[in-house]
């Protein structure tokens, strides 16, 4: 493999990956955007296929083995900050939750949190605790240089709410796991950090009760049924809300680990229909464990084996996904995908990224 001594003259490369869902033979660890858009270029040169990453914990969809996997952790520096306009500019590989706690002590806010890289929370576009009320990751891009599949990096995007010309390249590689194009650079709406930020457990609460929480999760499992809704806000309001409802409510916010289970579907469905969506699910096959951010359209259900998904597709309002584990069919459950393919001869056309993945 020739092509090894290519790459290790372009970046730093260590040994190879061999988990569960992912393989690949060489890791080539850039520093720089330069060094990550080579390595890219090299591949479509040598016909050579890539897995991009930061931690390696998200993958989602049908095993991948690939050449060379690439590592953006690297990629970590927080590049600007703005208390007055309100942005974060990160880098793809920067984790979440450590921008999340840096931003807090600045007294800034952002609306989402994940066990992983900033560039798998937009890759993966999984909904956070926060999504109900702030939307889904891509939701809070403003900007993005992007680097597509054949080796082009390209900005999309505007520093502020009112930009809307041209293409939203920013935005179309969000929920794409890597297979169009890969994040090296982000701008993401912030907001001044609430006073209190509680979670309550109660099942007589709704997004557009009087209470107006920002997340509202459905959660099912062997032992019943339960509904946790976050407030953020002003300390007296929350006590307010506590002393109404009766109930304590904890700090902090409902944590969601989309690293946990061995089976595990995702059913994209109308908003509000998340827990309808699960209890059919439930009918139909063993749940171990689900749960739905209600308002998203998106529950996320661990279940005994992925016999009788067929059948679930066939029944259920929404696509359903398999996000993790071993299965024999189609993971996407996706009809028509014309557009996807043509997206693809887009940014990746000699399909260097993810081959295989759908």
């Amino acid at each position: 493999m020739d092509w090894i001594d290519e790459l290790s003259r372009l970046t730093k490369i260590a040994e190879g990956g061999n988990g569960d869902y992912v393989k690949w033979k060489i890791t080539a660890v850039p520093k720089t955007y330069d060094e990550t858009r080579d390595v890219v270029k090299l591949a479509n040169e040598r016909k050579l296929s890539l897995y991009p990453f930061s931690f390696n914990k998200h993958h989602i969809g049908p095993a991948i083995n690939v050449d060379i996997g690439i590592d953006l952790s690297n990629l970590s520096k927080i590049i600007e900050v703005s208390d007055e306009d309100l942005y974060v500019t990160v880098q793809a590989g920067v984790k979440v939750s450590d921008l999340f706690e840096f931003l807090k002590k600045r007294n800034l806010f952002l609306p989402a949190y994940y066990e992983g890289s900033i560039g798998g929370l937009l890759a993966t576009n999984l909904p956070t605790p926060f999504s109900s009320f702030y939307g889904y990751p891509k939701n809070l891009v403003l900007t993005a240089k992007l680097l597509t599949g054949d080796g082009i990096i390209v900005k999309g995007g505007g520093k502020t709410l009112k930009f809307s010309s041209g293409y939203k390249l920013h935005k179309i590689l969000a929920g794409m796991l890597g297979w169009l194009g890969i994040y090296l650079e982000i701008t993401l709406k912030i907001y001044p950090f609430p006073e209190e930020i509680a979670t309550l457990q109660n099942s007589n609460i709704t997004l557009m009760s009087k209470y107006r929480p920002i997340s509202l999760i459905y959660e099912m499992d062997k032992n019943g049924e339960r509904e946790y809704a976050t407030f953020i806000g002003f300390r007296k309001a929350i006590a307010k809300i506590e002393e109404e409802l009766g109930g304590k409510v904890q700090e902090g916010f409902y944590s969601i680990d989309y690293t946990e289970g061995d089976n595990v579907i995702s059913i994209h469905t109308i908003r509000g229909k998340e827990i309808e969506a699960i209890k059919r699910t439930n009918s139909l096959m063993k749940v171990n464990k689900a749960l739905g951010i209600i308002g998203t359209g998106y529950c996320r259900v661990e279940v005994n084996s992925l016999e009788g998904l067929d059948k679930l597709r066939q029944e259920i309002n929404g696509q359903v996904t398999v996000e993790r584990g071993k299965y024999h069919g189609d993971y996407w459950g996706i009809e028509d995908k014309e557009i996807l393919y043509r997206l693809k001869s887009a940014f990746d056309p000699n399909n260097v990224l993810l081959p295989g993945l759908i």
